[in-house]
């Protein structure tokens, strides 16, 4: 065979999606192809890619999230440390320690700062408190007890959490609404020139087997796709099991089972959706049998698949 198999990548999730590009770019560059056109078509395509990936981690947790908890948890730390230093010496007998820190605690206890709260509400709660906290007299007294250097680490925290979050506002903006799609389309054709260009070579260059053996490589990761399309549609044939009768029944399911799922759990299924018959013997039979069937993480949405291959999220 010198042509790859289609299928229609735009049916994919996002996760989906993003994976199969990832692998056609992990397999295409370890197959190290010379040539200057299609060097410069594996170029266009992994910049596309670089764009997919840029707007799907956009969709998705991102980095800048992950630094803005860090710095969250660090001054609810310096915070709950200052806050606990302070009542050690309410009570300490000590005259001047336990002065300075009898009228530290009334500002604490003015804004009871919630360190596991709402991160915006507590960092406006931190806000009045380090400005209530900074005036010369506050000041001297956090240095009576000895809590200077904690109270510095929580307002540059603090302060960190805020330069975060306007970040992140930033980052927001980015996500312009189709950003995404638009940018699976260019990877889409990117890549449809590569596979187009391979194609020609299996057919024209002077050796090739190396083509060949790509194009027989990827088609069958490309199965396993199809695998997952064809089940989210019910398959081409599955159709005719919409009409009735055990025998369209039954050739609806066998297309729901995939040849990517050992075990044969699949063919069962669809071996009782065709003496069921009908709608609902047929669309029955081939899901639950094809789904639970899966040996490999391509499975359906009730077994053996993962977030990314069933029902995985678009996020």
């Amino acid at each position: 065979m010198n042509t790859f198999l289609r299928p229609v990548k735009q049916r994919l999730k996002n996760a989906q999606h993003y994976a199969l590009m990832e692998a056609f770019k992990t397999v295409a560059e370890a197959a190290g192809f010379t040539g200057t056109k299609l060097q410069a078509l594996m170029t266009a395509f992994v910049t596309c890619f670089t764009e997919e990936d840029r707007c799907y981690m956009l969709a998705r947790a991102s980095e800048t999230i992950r630094r803005r908890d860090e710095a969250d948890k660090l001054r609810d730390r310096l915070y709950s440390k200052l806050h606990q230093l302070v009542k050690v010496w309410v009570n300490s007998g000590n005259t001047a320690l336990q002065e300075a820190a009898e009228a530290l605690i009334v500002i604490f206890d003015l804004y009871k700062v919630k360190t596991n709260g709402q991160i915006d509400e507590e960092t406006g709660q931190l806000d009045n408190l380090i400005t209530d906290l900074s005036t010369t007299a506050m000041l001297a007294h956090i240095t009576t007890i000895g809590g200077m250097w904690l109270f510095e680490q929580m307002v540059a925290a603090n302060n960190q959490v805020k330069a975060i979050r306007l970040e992140q506002g930033t980052e927001m903006s980015d996500k312009v609404k189709g950003a995404l799609d638009k940018a699976r389309h260019a990877c889409d054709a990117a890549y449809d020139d590569v596979i187009a260009m391979i194609e020609a070579l299996a057919l024209t260059a002077d050796d090739t087997s190396a083509y060949e053996a790509f194009i027989h490589q990827w088609n069958g990761t490309l199965k396993i796709y199809q695998d997952i399309l064809d089940r989210k549609s019910g398959n081409s044939t599955a159709g005719d099991a919409n009409e009735g009768g055990g025998s369209n029944g039954n050739n609806g399911n066998t297309g729901n089972t995939g040849t990517d799922e050992p075990g044969g759990s699949g063919n069962s299924g669809g071996n009782q959706g065709g003496s069921t018959g009908g709608d609902s013997g047929g669309n029955s039979g081939g899901d639950n049998g094809g789904n639970s069937g899966g040996g490999d993480n391509s499975g359906g949405n009730s077994g053996g698949g993962g977030d990314d291959w069933g029902n995985g999220s678009d996020e």
